[in-house]
């Protein structure tokens, strides 16, 4: 039987809001599967939120590439090969606190969702 290990859930952030450096909650984003992928526009997705994440907490933001389990696995494919290239974590998504997701274009919002959406063309 394997363990997984789970990315943390806080870093020390580096931003200029605080004098000091401070633990806030990682960056966690969330890749939805979809049945038409378009693996470049997955992969310009994820650097726009990078980048947007790094404005607000600084050069040292630390992210983790979430997927969500499903018979489509172009999204997560995609995603997994840009975080390896990034150095970031990569894990299944299992219910914790999302930062943002990224899904096709004309996907519907998730009920309830309160975080932003990134969307992308397929």
């Amino acid at each position: 039987m394997t363990t997984a290990t789970r990315a943390p859930e806080f870093f020390t952030c580096t931003c200029n809001v605080r004098p000091e450096p401070h633990r806030v909650p990682v960056q966690r984003i969330v890749v939805t599967p979809a049945a038409i992928v378009d693996p470049d526009g997955i992969r310009d997705t994820l650097m726009n939120v990078w980048y947007d994440a790094t404005l607000f907490f600084g050069p040292d933001v630390v992210m983790v590439v979430a997927y969500e389990e499903g018979e489509e696995t172009g999204a997560a494919d995609a995603a997994r090969e840009w975080a390896d290239a990034q150095g970031f974590a990569v894990e299944p998504y299992d219910g914790e606190f999302v930062t943002a997701r990224i899904t096709p274009e004309g996907a519907p919002q998730v009920p309830g969702e309160d975080r932003p959406v990134y969307r992308y063309a397929a």
